[in-house]
């Protein structure tokens, strides 16, 4: 790996507290710098400072995103990115102080010593999903996740660079601007729709760059890179079987037919048969990127030399563009290639190098993984649903046990009430049974389960109600229980509409 290189005159030699020792290198939203602390003890003796370009100082929507990576800093678990350890983003040189990592990217190690095989992959594969796992956990996408982003530390990968990575609601996919490298973005990218799962198509590639060294949509002028993102799918020859199937399924061309980065890793370790959640559907609708789909010509041959690299850096370099600009439709289909004995187009080959051999089509569906019927909803277990689920089962222990109390009660079995407690008590019972049965069901994927549990609670709140004839019931108690089953609604609700078609 290329150390850092000597500071210029135009370089600072100290920020803060920070002595700069040398650049490691350069993206479009500032410069990184191998720095120490000035007093001695005061730090670890090594750190990354990232110096917002002086030119984009002025520029409030550069300082806006300077500032929205130091808050995604301080969310993401250390142990998957360069952790954050100072800051200051008020100043006239706003900068970002972060752990170093002594590594190459990602980029610079294949280019270096080959593509990724075996174990080696394996280890790449599950330790870059499980730190795409902690990020999409605090909440945050990254919307940029390539091969330069991936640092190569001595304790494993580090996912950097989150100049343009998003905080999502988790009922929601974010709409903004169209950000990233465009090698690397998932076909929603390009209409603007941005969620977690873009990290994962952006991830699959990755993991096929790896065991090529080739980035699997590169090549050509930026509308050719968009068709091949839209309506093609690479060779995943390359990738052994398992980890093949994985990167179908991400690189799907609808967000939601891919897996969670949660699904993904308990794929690679095997949970796929034991897992409700890995039940992805057979197919899935295509109306927003439907087209022909057609060869892509190749700007660059097959044999043609790779670029050397740059230098390894904590924040993406400008070896691959990213690309900002509104959202856009579909491209068409690009000209045929050249008629024999014309010769290429002239222009200069992509930086990124040569274009990757594809299979028209849509990827093969996965044949180890659980199905579900053409059509079938399926209910994905996430946190909404976990919490409505569990609260209806209390709810429903609670029933049971409060009515037992009541029939104890000596003054409900006297006069004409007595002859109605029966119907009452079984009918209360019948509830609670088919509330707890509705949340088994549903915890294995019944959406339809999901739907009986929120009936019975609501039909148990009007119950108790009209039960109010018969026996004295405390209206705060009553607006209590309620609200708690409307919470029980509102949880399953939230969930359904996320689970998957």
């Amino acid at each position: 790996m290329a150390g850092p290189v000597p500071l210029t005159a135009s370089d600072p030699t100290r920020l803060g507290r920070w002595e700069l020792l040398g650049r490691i290198g350069a993206g479009g939203q500032g410069a990184v710098y191998l720095g120490r602390p000035a007093e001695p003890g005061a730090g670890p003796s090594r750190v990354a400072v990232k110096l917002l370009h002086a030119q984009l100082v002025g520029d409030a929507d550069a300082r806006e995103r300077f500032v929205r990576e130091m808050a995604v800093l301080e969310r993401v678990a250390g142990f998957c990115t360069a952790q954050m350890l100072a800051a200051d983003v008020a100043g006239d040189r706003p900068y970002i102080v972060s752990e170093y990592v002594p590594g190459p990217s990602l980029r610079a190690l294949v280019h270096d010593q080959g593509p990724r095989t075996g174990a080696a992959l394996d280890r790449l594969a599950i330790s870059s999903v499980t730190a795409l796992s902690a990020i999409h956990r605090a909440n945050v996408v990254h919307r940029d996740l390539k091969p330069q982003n991936v640092l190569m530390g001595p304790d494993g990968p580090r996912v950097i660079d989150f100049g343009i990575a998003r905080a999502f609601d988790a009922s929601a996919t974010m709409t903004s601007q169209v950000v990233g490298t465009p090698a690397y973005m998932a076909p929603e990218q390009f209409t603007g729709r941005v969620g977690p799962s873009a990290d994962l198509f952006a991830w699959a590639s990755t993991l096929l760059f790896a065991a090529t060294g080739r980035d699997p949509f590169a090549g050509g002028p930026l509308p050719a890179v968009m068709y091949r993102i839209l309506h093609e799918t690479p060779d995943l020859g390359a990738l052994p079987g398992p980890l093949a199937e994985v990167a179908a399924a991400c690189l799907a061309k609808e967000p939601q037919a891919r897996p969670t980065s949660e699904d993904v890793l308990l794929w690679l370790l095997g949970e796929s048969e034991r897992h409700a959640r890995l039940e992805i559907p057979t197919e899935h609708p295509t109306e927003d990127f439907a087209g022909p789909t057609a060869p892509v010509p190749r700007s660059a041959s097959e044999g043609e030399p790779w670029p050397a690299p740059g230098p390894a850096v904590q924040s993406s370099p400008e070896q691959t563009p990213t690309w900002s600009g509104p959202p856009t439709s579909a491209p068409a289909p690009p000209s045929p290639e050249p008629a024999p004995g014309t010769g290429p187009a002239p222009g200069p080959a992509p930086a990124a190098g040569p274009a990757f051999g594809f299979a028209p089509g849509p990827a093969p569906a996965p044949a180890s993984l659980p199905r579900s019927p053409r059509g079938v909803r399926t209910l994905r277990r996430g946190p909404a649903v976990v919490a409505g689920l569990l609260l209806a089962g209390v709810l429903a222990a609670l029933d049971v046990a409060a009515l037992a109390i009541l029939i104890a009660r000596p003054s409900l079995s006297e006069g004409h009430r007595g002859g109605l407690l029966p119907v009452v008590a079984s009918s209360f019972a019948v509830v609670a049974v088919v509330t707890l049965v509705g949340v088994i069901l549903a915890w294995r994927g019944s959406r339809a389960a999901a739907g009986t549990v929120m009936a019975a609670r609501v039909a148990r709140v009007a119950m108790w109600a009209a039960w109010g004839a018969l026996v004295e019931i405390q209206p705060a108690a009553l607006t209590g229980h309620a609200l708690l089953t409307a919470s029980v609604v509102l949880l399953l609700v939230r969930g359904l509409s996320r689970s998957p078609v």
